[in-house]
């Protein structure tokens, strides 16, 4: 589905300015836009420390649910484990920073494009458009999480944007909700391309959208957009794996992905193994299960038994991620079994679960928590706790999404976030303060555009 790295390259090999990048001539056809935008996709992925292959490890050491082997300076992730980023780091501006501005330019000029084309059929123009604009909103998603306020580029007009001050979090969630509900309307139910999810449909907008609400604690939209991924497209296209087959969960196969994103190089398959997965049986992860996370899990949880690997060289334990089984590979692109998932059918129980709580909807709510915990092997709250307050199933679904979504795309970091709770849960960790909940804007960036401001605590 993806283009291959090779061909990505024909895409940013021209030289600046950036607004020369992508121009009217890849819009002349349905066929030379549709590259353009398999390019978009690839271009979340086409390197370790391209954006989504860098969201896991980098915010899972942020949070609590990671640590490294090796912390000291050599390590990529070592200024954000230790919370001790400088704006001049390299994983800010080049894994997170950079990438996702370039991928919205993508998605700009696609927007541009497809609506100055005479040579693309309305249909094409419809549906790359609204790709690019579900890809922008998820990518300005991260951006307002990470660094809080962000400038908000809306067009190719690399003078303009430049020269772009930092829009207020309430603006840029305004355009995250409108690009999400114009790539609902106008997406189809089905995957273009057949039966692998790798590009987005319908209900890939309102699983993204139903995140969004619920991060702007908007519960009954939260819970009427799930409940659309739920409910609205059925059984029959989505489903969570049972109990006897939980791996399966991450296979290229499985009902319960709503969106993958497919890994454009031939030699692996997602960059999660790669980071996550020793490549030799004698080496140690790089990445390793905190205690905090390993402790969490209740007993019988067949996420820890089945979703971490454990490791022992030279009578040493190590625990890391294994949610991802695959971490080299030679076959080509339509014959994996494995992409990232980048959402899934839980997490949407889980959004709904926690907005029906807060509605006071205690028994829906409940009955979405369970289906996550059946599947897990766990013991049902309907049956243990049918009493349960508002406030500790709030907490337990807390508990759920720590030890369901762990070293996925950052959850953690953005749910202690989210929630108050990361100066609670965070005050032990190394130089941990208030101030580290927002990652630097880049120095390089700073010095270069007059309107730009830096976050408190960072020079």
């Amino acid at each position: 589905m993806c283009i291959s790295v090779t061909s990505c390259k024909k895409f940013v090999e021209i030289p600046a300015p950036i607004d020369s990048i992508i121009t009217t001539e890849a819009f002349a056809t349905d066929a030379k836009a549709d590259a353009v935008v398999r390019y978009m996709y690839a271009s979340m992925l086409l390197g370790n420390t391209t954006v989504f292959a860098a969201t896991s490890p980098g915010l899972g050491v942020s949070a609590d649910e990671l640590t490294l082997t090796n912390n000291t300076s050599s390590n990529t992730y070592y200024e954000m484990f230790n919370n001790a980023i400088s704006s001049g780091s390299t994983p800010i501006s080049g894994y997170y920073w950079g990438p996702l501005y370039n991928i919205i330019y993508t998605a700009n000029s696609i927007i541009e494009g497809a609506k100055s084309s005479t040579g693309m059929s309305d249909a094409a123009k419809q549906q790359y458009t609204a790709e690019a604009q579900f890809i922008r909103g998820v990518c300005y998603f991260y951006l307002v999480n990470l660094f809080g306020d962000v400038p908000m580029a809306l067009s190719t007009d690399y003078a303009t944007n430049t020269l772009l001050p930092r829009t207020p979090s309430a603006q840029i969630y305004s355009l995250i909700v409108s690009d999400l509900l114009s790539a609902q309307a106008n997406l189809p139910k089905t995957y273009l391309g057949g039966t692998q999810r790798y590009r987005a449909n319908r209900y890939s907008a309102s699983a993204m959208l139903a995140r969004v609400y619920l991060y702007q604690q908007d519960w009954a939209d939260a819970e009427l957009q799930a409940g659309d991924v739920i409910d609205g497209a059925g059984s029959t296209v989505y489903s969570l794996e049972p109990a006897t087959t939980i791996n399966n969960a991450f296979l290229n196969t499985s009902k319960e992905v709503v969106l993958q994103i497919l890994q454009p190089a031939t030699n692996l398959y997602t960059w999660e193994a790669y980071n996550f997965i020793p490549s030799v049986v004698t080496s140690a992860p790089n990445y390793l299960i905190a205690d905090a996370l390993y402790n969490s899990f209740e007993t019988g949880d067949l996420r820890k038994t089945n979703w971490i690997k454990t490791i022992v060289l030279s009578g040493k334990t190590y625990l890391a991620p294994y949610k991802y089984k695959i971490n080299t590979g030679t076959t080509t692109t339509g014959t994996r079994t494995e992409a990232l998932v980048f959402l899934r059918l839980s997490e949407q129980y889980l959004i709904r679960a926690e907005a029906r709580a807060q509605q006071s909807k205690l028994p829906g709510a409940i009955s979405d928590l369970d289906l996550v915990r059946k599947r897990a092997g766990l013991t049902l709250i309907a049956t243990t706790q049918p009493a349960i307050t508002q406030a500790n199933l709030l907490t337990t679904i807390a508990h759920e999404r720590f030890v369901e979504l762990f070293a996925e795309q950052g959850h953690r970091w953005l749910d202690l976030k989210r929630t108050g709770q990361a100066d609670i849960v965070l005050k032990n960790k190394p130089n941990w303060r208030p101030e580290a909940k927002l990652f630097p804007i880049p120095s390089g960036d700073i010095t270069a555009n007059p309107n730009l401001v830096q976050n408190p605590g960072y020079n």
